[in-house]
Formats: structure tokens, sequence, C-alpha cells
């Protein structure tokens, strides 16, 4: 299927201005669409899914309880997206909370928190460990570090497009933590990327969502990315969508969201070709 839609993909990517950094994985025929996977790029929030692996790798250890609860301090907080920056310092957070406000709010200081546990060390130990390579861990958010490449948190589409493919087959950690990990991303609050053109799932209580996206997105200035697990009806993709160099934010917004609605069309096409 992703060979029929692969010149509208190429001519969708290569009209903006920026670069990108596209892995796409249809897990129902095997196919893959990739263009710049291996590129690097500035991993921005994308870098909290690992981490949150890494959190719940800890807890299936028995190193760390998701009941724990960890005090947010003043000097704690830093800038960002999140809540905890506008709340009173001195409330505790369980490890629990932690991780699905880094993940659904994209929380910077719940990261750094959940980062000083486990260590920086330690996180890329387990990345080493499920395969990244290109993929580096190398410091908390918004602490003003060197943006030199060698000092950087980076990322690949490739990488990350296949950790995301074994988060779906139950292969990081264990299922349990698999399915704890798709259940928090499909809380994800930050929607104006790949699922923005998709349609609203309103309906009957109860029925069965046209559509469900379990991802995380990332942003600094020059950089836009949106990673996660497309759920349709018969299908379902992984997709790593990178960017940087972008002129705007409405490039990337653009070209993301348009590449959701086409992935979400492929539903008609697949009629089209079972039935040719």
């Amino acid at each position: 299927m992703l060979k029929q839609i692969e010149n509208d993909l190429l001519r969708l990517i290569s009209s903006g201005k920026g670069t990108y950094g596209i892995s796409i994985y249809y897990f129902e025929t095997e196919e893959e669409f990739v263009y710049n996977h291996d590129e690097e790029f500035y991993a921005a929030s994308i870098i909290k899914i690992p981490i949150m692996s890494a959190v719940l790798a800890q807890v299936s250890e028995g190193k760390r309880s998701l009941s724990d609860k960890i005090r947010v301090r003043s000097e704690d907080m830093v800038s960002g997206d999140g809540i905890l920056k506008n709340l009173t310092p001195g409330t505790e957070w369980t490890i629990h909370d932690l991780v699905v406000l880094m993940i659904i709010e994209s929380d910077n200081t719940a990261t750094n928190l959940l980062i000083d546990i486990l260590g920086v060390e330690n996180i890329q130990l387990y990345m080493t460990i499920w395969g990244f390579k290109q993929t580096q861990f190398r410091h908390k958010l918004q602490i003003k570090p060197s943006r030199k490449h060698n000092e950087s948190n980076l990322i690949t589409a490739k990488e990350m497009n296949h950790f995301l493919r074994d988060i779906a087959m139950g292969n990081i950690v264990s299922m349990s933590v698999c399915r704890k990990m798709i259940e928090i991303m499909k809380q994800q609050k930050m929607n104006d990327l790949l699922p923005s053109l998709l349609p609203e799932n309103d309906g009957i209580i109860g029925m069965i969502p046209i559509w469900e996206m379990a991802h995380k997105t990332g942003y600094v200035p020059g950089v836009e990315h949106n990673v996660g697990l497309f759920y349709l009806p018969g299908h379902t993709f992984a997709i790593s969508a990178l960017s940087k160099n972008v002129p705007n934010r409405d490039e990337p917004k653009r070209i993301m969201s348009e590449l959701g609605s086409l992935l979400f069309n492929t539903r008609e096409l697949s009629r089209y070709i079972n039935k040719s």
C-alpha cells in the first residue's frame, strides 16, 4: 500500500524548504517508506519516549515503584512546556504522574526530575541495549546546553521508528510495559501535527473509534517533530516525522498534518486495491 502512495509522499515532503526525515512502517504488509531516515536531528521532546521506557524498565526491575513520590522544589522548575512550573513548590507527585505529565503535557520539569532519579548514563545505557546507535541522550531539558553536534540529544527517524515498532510488538521490557506506554501516549494533548486534519471521533458512546494515535511531539525553534503509532481499522502504522531548518512552524505543521491525512485515506485506497 505504501508503494501506491510513495509519489504523493515524496511530493508532500519536497514541498517544504526545511530538512525532513521520515520513516513509515505498515505493520500489515511490512512495507516501509523512508526519506532521510539516517539523518540526525536535534531530539527536542521526542527523547522523552526512551526516558519513559527507562523509567518503566527500572520499575519492572524492582528498583522503583510507580507510587514512589518525588517532591518538586522551586529550583527544579524549568521553562517550556508543562504545568509543574506554574504550581506551588513543595508538592509531591508520584513517578507515575511525572511520566504521564512528561508525555501528554511534555512537561520539562517532570522530565528533569525523572532524569535526576535515573541518571543520564543509565538512560543512555538502556537506549544502547534497545539498539539505539546514532540516537544519543546527553543532557536534561531547558538548561541551555551547547548545541554542538557531539553535545546534543540526537535522534534519527530510522531508530525512533524501529523503537516504536518494538513497543507495538511488546519487545521493550515486557508486553505489559509496552501496553502501558501506548496507553499513556494515546492521551497526548498536543495534536496539531500528524492527527490535526483527521476527522473527530465523536459518535455513539462506547463505539470503536475510527482512528487512534499513540504519539509524542517535539519542538524547539527551527525544529518540529511528531512520532507515534497510528491505528486505523485494519491498518497500523509506525510513523516518525522529523524536521529541522524549517522557515516557520506553519510549514512542518502543514506537511505533517497532510501526511497523517494521506495515511488515513489509505483505507479507501486499500478497498479499491483489494477489489481490483
